[in-house]
Parts: C-alpha cells; sequence; structure tokens
C-alpha cells in the first residue's frame, strides 16, 4: 500500500512558517522593531537591541527592560488547477521579553526571549491538497543571551547564544492507493518537538562613522534541530466498505514515532542608522538568508524513511524605516519592507505556499514618565502571489498559485529605563 503523502504531510509540519510568507523568520522582538521594519542595526532604540544587533546594547547607558507582544492575523486564498479555496487560522500572539544591563570595563549583558519562528496555516475543510496538509500550528521559543563590549568610543562588538525551542502539531488527510487505484484517506495527525535541545550563535559589530551615523552587521548561525513526536491515524473514507479492515491496519501500522532532522539556515544582516536631525532619524537594512541549503531534507517515519526534494533559493529582505520625535514625549515611526519568495516551481510540499511579501508598518512610541515608555506598532503585509507544481500518490497533478493574502499585524511593547 502506498502512503508517500503521509511523508509529505509530515515534513510540512516540521518546517511550518508564518503567515505563508517568505522564509521561516518572524522576526518580531518588540513593537519598536516591529513599527521599524527591523531597521535597527546601527542603533538600538529599546532593549530588542537583543535580536536586531546585540552590538548596540552599548547604546544604552542604563538597564532597560522591554515586555509585550505582537499579533498576527494571516489571511487569504489560494487557486489550485482553478479553483480557489482560503485559509485563516485565526489570531496568533507572540510574546517577547528583553533585557539590556550595563556592566562595569565597558561591558553590557543583553538577554533576550522571542520567537524566531512560528506558523498558522488552516486550509478550506476539503480542499483539493488536504492529503499533504489541513492545519498546521508551530510555536518557538529562543532564549538569547548576549554580552557586548565598547573597544573604543565608536566600535562596539558583541557575541551571544541562542537556545531555541519548537513545538508543532499538523493534520492532514493523505491518500491511500495500490498500484494507482485510490482505496480511500486518513485522519493524519502528527504532534512533537525538539526537546530544548537546539542552539545556535550570533556576533554582531555596530561602528559610529560620525556622530549621527552609524553602521552594523550582525551573522545569525545555523542551528541543527532534532524534532521527535507521535503520530496517530484513522480512517476518514473508504472506496468500498470491505477495505475497511485494510485500511485499518494500515492505519495503525503509522501510529508510532516520527522525527525529522533539518538545519535552520545562517543569515547575515546590514545596516545603517543616520539622525539627520535632532527629530528625524532614518534607518536601512538589508539581510541574506541562506534557504538554498533547504534542498533535499530526510525524515523518519517509523519503520520507513523520506527525502523531499524542495530546491528553494536563497532570499534577501530589504527594510527601511525613518523615526520622527515631533514632541519631547512622543515619536512617530513607519517603515517598508520587501521579502523575497524562497520556495520552488518543483517543491513537492504545500507548507510553503509561494509567495512574497510587502511589508508596511507603522507605530507610536510615548514615553510617560518615571522611565516608562509604551509602543502600539501596526503593519499591513501583503502577499504577493507565485506558483508552483506537484502531484499526489494518484499521479494528479495540482498547480498551485498564491493569489491573495493579507494579515494584519499588532504590537505592543512597555519598556522601563532604570
Amino acid at each position: 500500500m502506498v502512503l508517500r503523502n503521509i511523508s509529505t504531510a509530515v515534513l510540512a509540519a516540521f518546517l511550518a512558517l508564518n503567515s505563508y510568507g517568505s522564509g521561516f523568520s518572524l522576526g518580531l522582538p518588540s513593537a519598536t522593531s516591529h513599527a521599524m521594519g527591523g531597521a535597527l542595526v546601527g542603533r538600538a532604540m529599546d532593549a530588542s537591541a537583543n535580536y536586531n544587533n546585540p552590538a548596540t546594547l552599548t547604546d544604552l547607558t542604563n538597564v532597560v527592560v522591554t515586555v509585550g507582544f505582537v499579533t498576527e492575523h494571516p489571511r487569504g486564498n489560494v487557486r489550485v488547477n482553478g479553483s480557489v479555496y482560503g485559509m485563516d487560522p485565526g489570531m496568533f500572539w507572540v510574546p517577547h521579553l528583553q533585557l539590556a544591563m550595563p556592566l562595569p570595563c565597558d561591558f553590557t549583558l543583553g538577554i533576550g526571549l522571542e520567537s524566531e519562528f512560528g506558523l498558522g496555516t488552516a486550509f478550506d475543510q476539503g480542499w483539493s491538497m488536504n492529503w499533504s496538509s489541513d492545519e498546521t500550528t508551530v510555536q518557538s521559543f529562543t532564549f538569547n543571551p548576549n554580552l557586548a563590549y565598547k573597544i573604543t568610543d565608536d566600535w562596539s562588538v558583541s557575541a551571544g547564544l541562542r537556545w531555541l525551542y519548537f513545538d508543532f502539531e499538523q493534520y492532514s488527510t493523505p491518500i491511500a492507493a495500490v498500484g494507482g487505484m485510490p482505496l480511500g484517506a486518513f485522519k493524519y495527525r502528527l504532534k512533537g518537538d525538539n526537546r530544548c535541545e537546539s542552539f545556535g550563535w550570533q556576533v554582531g559589530m555596530k561602528y559610529d562613522i560620525l556622530d549621527n551615523l552609524s553602521v552594523g552587521i550582525v551573522y545569525k548561525s545555523a542551528v541543527d534541530v532534532n524534532v521527535r513526536g507521535n503520530t496517530s491515524m484513522e480512517v476518514d473514507r473508504v472506496a468500498m466498505p470491505a477495505l475497511r479492515p485494510t485500511l485499518e491496519g494500515a492505519a495503525a501500522a503509522h501510529c508510532g514515532t516520527a522525527d525529522a532532522q533539518l538545519t535552520l539556515p545562517q543569515s547575515v544582516t546590514a545596516g545603517f542608522n543616520w539622525d539627520i536631525t535632532d527629530e528625524w532619524h532614518l534607518g536601512m537594512a538589508i539581510s541574506w538568508t541562506e534557504w538554498s541549503q533547504f534542498d533535499t531534507l530526510r525524515f523518519n517515519v517509523k519503520p520507513t524513511y523520506k527525502d523531499i526534494p524542495l530546491q528553494w533559493i536563497d532570499t534577501w529582505r530589504y527594510s527601511w524605516g525613518t523615526a520622527w520625535d515631533f514632541h519631547e514625549d512622543w515619536t512617530w515611526m513607519l517603515s517598508y519592507t520587501y521579502d523575497m519568495d524562497c520556495t520552488s516551481f518543483h517543491q513537492t510540499s504545500t507548507m510553503l505556499p509561494p509567495t512574497a511579501r510587502h511589508i508596511a508598518a507603522t507605530g507610536f512610541t510615548w514615553r510617560l514618565g518615571g522611565g516608562f515608555e509604551c509602543t502600539l506598532s501596526y503593519a499591513c503585509i501583503f502577499m504577493h502571489g507565485n506558483a508552483m507544481s506537484t502531484t499526489d500518490d494518484l499521479g494528479r497533478s495540482y498547480h498551485l498559485e498564491t493569489c491573495r493574502g493579507f494579515c494584519h499585524a499588532g504590537g505592543f511593547s512597555l519598556t522601563y529605563r532604570f
């Protein structure tokens, strides 16, 4: 009995993504960073410097604590062989906690807790590619301690660790077939995590070219992840009643353990921040991520294994952000970000519907007094559709295109400067 698309569905759970956009990264360490499009590689505006560029932690001369969340509600449509299906997984909450603490001898300690990777996808019930994925939810948290050192008044460097937790749950309806003949379908569930066993690292540098112009660069290493979980399966439908005992036996054989080994890619981000005047500030950032390492992935669904070709490409992300201190207690921020699509036309999984992203964001910071600051952010994410092509166990071809995608994202951070 051929159950190849169970394997494809399992892989989709291990590598699910946020807002079906380009790549895995969420990049939401604070509402300020959200409103600025992450264009804070050369300057720290709050303790989210732990994520954007830890070398800029030396800009913070007091103990700074930033805590809050960013919400996302991705929605959209995909077109499969001319039929349109919706996707609406609901609202997701992405928390963050950031700390910066100056130390003696020009050192600064930073500790971050954010979600680097995440997912929410839920397609219409009964959509034509449910053999690959019906619904997937992924949560991840990264504990990120950093140490920054101010070598001179103009030059700072940093190094830090990234300790990743990764949890997933996924549902699909794989096909049961023999010799190209459909026998029925199953309801399949996969749940697992990496047991907090994944580690990476990052280094950063910041240099003040002028008193009002700083450049920075940060490198984030690849992270090896071994995800282990359990599977369960039950018969959803059968072609003939006499086949039910056979399919139930096949379902029981595919209940048990599953694991996958993957490497989250390395990335490099560089940029600058320029204080044009005392009130106007400009930031720009460009990021490269090595998604091309996802050429082929191997995973195991006991007692078999499967290689899945993806043929992804490296991506670039371009961000521009500006801030205006229009009052001594108020700052307005505005940004635009373009995210390239990393997918391949010939990939064999719907884990990432093909699309690039255009992100327009804005936000306000209100300095309340007594060291408190409140930041609110909002972003519109527009998905620009591309296409992919694949086949199922019966040899049927599918042409999938993202024809419309949109996401609302709102953030809130409360910062206290001691």
